[in-house]
């Protein structure tokens, strides 16, 4: 029988994965605080700065995210992980010093770069120091830093702003003079810097498949042959988390702008009770996702992840489509909370997912391939699915709501039929690989 790590190093590595998580969407999510003073000194079009958020992350992110999940099924994964921590906080604090559009761009492209570490060493350290039916905790643990980071960017990134322009920027030793959203740039990434030291500092687990830690080649498989062997779980599988990530990506776009349309409020009361429900909701729902996981894995569900994830977007159907309906803000935010609360399992069950049908010497590449799945499909669609149901259905951009509602009515049975379909699928391949 195998035997995992002692509990205290496991949860170590939670620890430093969830902070990494917290800032990896800190510096994530900083841009869109800043668009007003970047477009100002840079003198730029919207479409310019959109880049910065968008194309200058997601493309860059999907690009490098084989080549890392290749490095982290073949090297010490705590030293991959540091190093990506590592550049991204650096990239980060550098773009307060961009003096250009083409060095922000590039600053950008490096942080895209090294949160790319981020979804192929949670899998394949997770998987490592946990026994299977002891995973989904850690994992809802480590994937709520996602939540956390955007909330705290949505509660804290206006005031501390605002904070740095009434002083009007700092004057730094050896730096000199920089202005409030380049100092915002350095504030955010200098932190960290310090994670990464402790995940150097972490202690590599021992791998599942022994033939990886030993380096014998014979005993490496090709993800693509992996994927082929087992393409009629994976491809329904990823056909779910697509669609779940459509409606995923296209929420956390546009629901600022939503209520903002809809019920005449500030952007800084959006962001202050969306950063709050975000960060309660998101949270408690991707920690209760994977513990569900937990749940049916240890009475033999070998599906949980694709069964607790065809339930959770069959759960947010309800309340996403009653957006639409409810005509008071309180209703509005009632049905975000109950939404984000299932939605937000997105995070944890994808991952949980693959990791279940993958052997320790592909687990990083077919994390990294999932990672790539989101990115290019779920975020690069999401919001533009639903800015066409705006722009050309209802003609209307103070129907924006409608366009959500409309958008998760489409996408999210779709995906629930996905999840459905992988399900007996997924059970032959589970047996295969734990055998």
């Amino acid at each position: 029988m195998r035997s995992y790590p002692d509990k205290k190093y496991g949860y170590s590595a939670v620890g430093i994965l969830t902070l990494a998580q917290i800032f990896a969407f800190i510096d994530r999510q900083i841009p869109s605080m800043l668009v007003e003073p970047i477009k100002q000194d840079f003198n730029l079009t919207d479409s310019q700065i959109a880049l910065l958020g968008g194309a200058a992350f997601s493309i860059f992110y999907a690009i490098m995210a084989l080549p890392i999940g290749y490095a982290v099924d073949r090297y010490k994964r705590t030293r991959v992980l540091g190093i990506g921590i590592f550049l991204w906080s650096l990239m980060t604090a550098l773009a307060g010093l961009a003096n250009s559009f083409g060095r922000l761009f590039g600053a950008r492209i490096g942080v895209a770069v090294g949160e790319a570490v981020m979804a192929p060493t949670s899998v394949s350290l997770v998987s490592d120091y946990f026994p299977e039916n002891k995973q989904g905790k850690p994992m809802g643990i480590i994937t709520s830093g996602v939540y956390i980071g955007i909330g705290i960017t949505l509660l804290g990134g206006g005031f501390l702003i605002d904070y740095l322009t009434e002083l009007g920027g700092l004057n730094l030793p050896l730096i000199g003079y920089v202005k409030p959203w380049q100092a915002t740039f350095m504030i955010v990434g200098v932190p960290g810097l310090f994670v990464a030291l402790g995940a150097f500092l972490l202690t590599e687990p021992k791998r599942f498949d022994e033939k990886v830690e030993q380096g014998n080649i014979e005993g490496r498989q090709n993800v693509f042959l992996h994927i082929n062997e087992h393409k009629k779980t994976l491809l329904p599988m990823f056909g779910g988390l697509i669609f779940m990530a459509l409606i995923f990506y296209s929420f956390t776009f546009w629901a600022p702008t939503m209520m903002i349309r809809t019920y005449n409020i500030s952007l800084t009361e959006a962001g202050f009770f969306l950063g709050i429900i975000t960060i309660i909701s998101s949270i408690t729902g991707t920690i209760f996702a994977g513990s569900v996981v937990d749940y049916l894995r240890n009475r033999n569900y070998r599906d949980a992840p694709v069964r607790a994830a065809m339930f959770a977007v069959i759960l947010a159907f309800p309340p996403i489509v009653l957006l639409s309906f409810v005509n008071t803000e309180i209703a509005a935010w009632i049905c975000i909370f109950i939404y984000l609360f299932f939605i937000s399992s997105f995070a944890p069950l994808g991952l949980l997912a693959v990791s279940g049908v993958s052997r320790g010497n592909v687990k990083g590449q077919l994390a990294a391939i999932h990672a790539f799945l989101m990115m290019a499909f779920g975020l690069s669609l999401g919001p533009q699915l639903t800015a066409f149901f705006t722009d050309f259905v209802f003609t209307d951009t103070n129907k924006i709501n409608w366009s959500i509602s409309a958008t998760g009515a489409l996408v999210l049975p779709i995906s629930a039929l996905f999840f459905k379909a992988s399900l007996s699928k997924y059970k032959e391949s589970s047996k295969i690989l734990n055998a």
